[in-house]
């Protein structure tokens, strides 16, 4: 109803701002929309000292002005933790932090002065981790100096993107990524290198921590066998779900004694070769699964 609709609405996915003319045309919209469905409820925050939070905002009253001020919201429990400056990662990832946090201050703030304030209480947070002032500093002019300082003309031929993975080895690794973007700058200017650090190895990736698993207790494969003294031309291949041991040694397994039927069996029995053996040593994989084939 017209009577206590709201003046003013907006929504983000499950989150609903809203202005009202009264407390009281806020409490009776409330109570119409839980109405509507009893499998959908909806619950309502005021504002409190003239301010309300909203998602990562903080809408404060202004009376001197039309509009309200508009600032970054900071949860009570906030400790201002960011990973520490002597961290040992790429120095991208630390300046990216920065200014990835000042250009959410400045497009949140709704004034130059509440983004100066919101600027101040994050380079307080960046010192406390251990970053050094003059690179905040440095990072908050180059972000100013993007948005207000005209863009420079640049090449606008496309570029073929190439992306080569590097194990992180810590300054080192900075100086080859900026070594080869010079050198493929100079001789391939088409091209634009994009270079990504991830993990070195480690100690677990060194040394085997398992030992190995024997192939006689192997199951769900198919595998293949063949004469020591025939070579290939009496070669065999086979699938089982149970253990290749239980395959060849278990009741009814291919070197059972007590097996009826059994093609390795007879092609020993045929006495060809008095060499001739089958060897489950000397099986192989040829494929497995998790299941039956």
């Amino acid at each position: 109803p017209h009577y206590f609709s709201p003046t003013f609405y907006r929504r983000y996915v499950d989150d609903t701002f809203c202005l009202f003319k009264s407390p009281e045309n806020a409490d009776q919209f409330m109570s119409f929309i839980n109405d509507v469905d009893s499998s959908i409820q909806f619950d309502k925050e005021v504002e409190l000292n003239n301010q309300l939070a909203f998602l990562d905002t903080v809408v404060k009253r202004n009376n001197n002005n039309a509009y309200p001020d508009i600032s970054t919201y900071v949860k009570p429990t906030d400790k201002g933790l960011f990973y520490n400056f002597d961290s040992f990662i790429p120095d991208r990832y630390k300046y990216n932090l920065m200014y990835c946090l000042i250009h959410r201050v400045y497009h949140i703030a709704s004034s130059f002065n509440i983004f100066n304030e919101d600027l101040q209480v994050l380079r307080t947070k960046f010192l406390k981790n251990g970053f050094p002032s003059g690179l905040f500093d440095n990072t908050v002019n180059k972000f100013l100096n993007k948005q207000y300082l005209p863009d420079e003309k640049r090449c606008t031929v496309p570029k073929r993107r190439v992306t080569m993975t590097l194990p992180y080895l810590g300054p080192l690794s900075i100086v080859i990524r900026r070594r080869l973007r010079r050198l493929i700058g100079k001789f391939y200017p088409l091209i634009e290198l994009n270079i990504i650090f991830k993990r070195g190895r480690t100690i677990k990736s060194i040394f085997s921590y398992k030992d190995k698993f024997p192939l006689r207790c192997r199951s769900r494969v198919v595998y293949y066998i063949q004469c020591e003294a025939c070579g290939p031309s009496a070669a065999y291949v086979g699938k089982t779900v149970n253990t290749l041991y239980e395959r060849f040694y278990g009741s009814n397994g291919h070197l059972h004694p007590s097996t009826r039927s059994s093609a390795l069996l007879e092609h020993l029995g045929q006495g060809i070769d008095p060499k001739c053996e089958f060897n489950p040593e000397n099986i192989r994989v040829l494929d497995s699964c998790s299941g039956d084939f």
